[in-house]
């Protein structure tokens, strides 16, 4: 209890701070974009969407390679990618998207800390987040604590920040230790502190766990099942006024999704190679991002597929699940107030 009492109250008044800026828009952490110009959709089948720079939304750039939304009849008049899911969340306060594909928690987050109108139709995958170490330097989970060590990590609200806070309390590590060995950045940027030795572990979402734990001398420790078994990961997430204004184009873009999913689990190294060529040309997104022309962050066909594996591809989603992630953030500070999951739910 000395544990939860002690982490609540950090993490709130953190999670607080983070609220007044991301919210507000006044911080866009890990946020670029690909187009400077937003906007808004004038027909009645076009949509705004934003994703992550992940894999995580491999459904729908599969689906945008295989023409499944055009052939449905939605046009996509815009899409923007970010390099975080609390770029996403941030944006979506603005109102300037229908549409989303993101990590559950920071869905979450946005629902309930943002005032954010918005729900889960479906889920697109389970697991999908790691840490990946400096195997000279850490051997074993307790080695986090050891003085020296830099632990890199999303902004407080991610799904990897949840984790390691669920890895502090499953493991029964010491939260000063760890927090004060934790630095905070975007994924992209985790990566290249790993490559240039600033950072001795990153917990990242996927691609990038896959990707980081390919580096020499690097080694996945710690994968999200082994903390929370088959977590769900990220949601298939849409606006209030597109459920209310167009609930047709809502259960088609369902229909996509889990039709998505199929041929990915069917056809796995075509996905792989649909999704590496889709993230390398959006890696001159992370260029920009991190200033650093020279990164290489390449994604290979091989990786991809290694990737996508270590993702339980599924449109289906427990409103039960989605509630016990809910209560758990609560409980450790993350929300502002707990409420029903189907508040938040718009499933059949």
């Amino acid at each position: 209890m000395f544990f939860l009492n002690k982490l609540k109250i950090s993490i709130r008044v953190s999670t607080i701070l983070l609220i007044l800026a991301s919210f507000t828009g006044l911080l866009f952490y890990g946020c670029s974009k690909i187009n400077s110009v937003q906007t808004k959709p004038e027909k009645e089948n076009t949509i705004n969407i934003a994703v992550e720079y992940t894999d995580h939304a491999a459904s729908f750039y599969y689906a945008q390679d295989k023409d499944l939304f055009q052939k449905s009849g939605i046009d996509i008049n815009d899409v923007k990618v970010y390099a975080s899911g609390v770029g996403v969340a941030a944006a979506f306060t603005k109102g300037d998207f229908d549409v989303s594909y993101m990590c559950l928690v920071p869905a979450i987050f946005t629902y309930a800390n943002g005032g954010v109108p918005i729900k889960i139709i479906a889920g697109t995958h389970k697991n999908g987040y790691a840490l990946v170490v400096n195997s000279s330097k850490i051997k074993k989970i307790s080695d986090l604590e050891n003085s020296g060590i830099k632990i890199a990590n999303g902004p407080q609200g991610t799904t990897t920040d949840f984790l390691q806070m669920l890895l502090i309390e499953k493991e029964n590590l010491n939260t000063d230790k760890i927090m004060s060995n934790t630095v905070r950045m975007n994924a992209a940027k985790q990566l290249m502190a790993l490559l240039n030795g600033k950072v001795d572990a990153v917990f990242v979402p996927e691609h990038f766990a896959t990707l980081a734990a390919s580096f020499p001398g690097m080694k996945m420790l710690v994968k999200s099942s082994d903390i929370w078994p088959d977590m769900q990961g990220s949601v298939l997430v849409v606006t209030d006024a597109l459920i209310n204004n167009n609930p047709k184009i809502v259960e088609e873009l369902k229909q996509i999704n889990s039709k998505s999913i199929q041929l990915m689990n069917s056809n796995p190294q075509d996905a792989a190679n649909i999704i590496s060529q889709v993230l390398n040309i959006n890696q001159e997104i992370i260029k920009e991002e991190t200033k650093s022309p020279e990164a290489n962050l390449e994604l290979t066909p091989t990786l991809a597929a290694a990737s996508i594996k270590n993702l339980n591809m599924t449109p289906e989603i427990s409103i039960k699940e989605v509630q016990t992630i809910i209560d758990k953030m609560y409980e450790l500070g993350y929300l502002t107030k707990s409420f029903n999951a189907k508040e938040i739910m718009a499933i059949n």
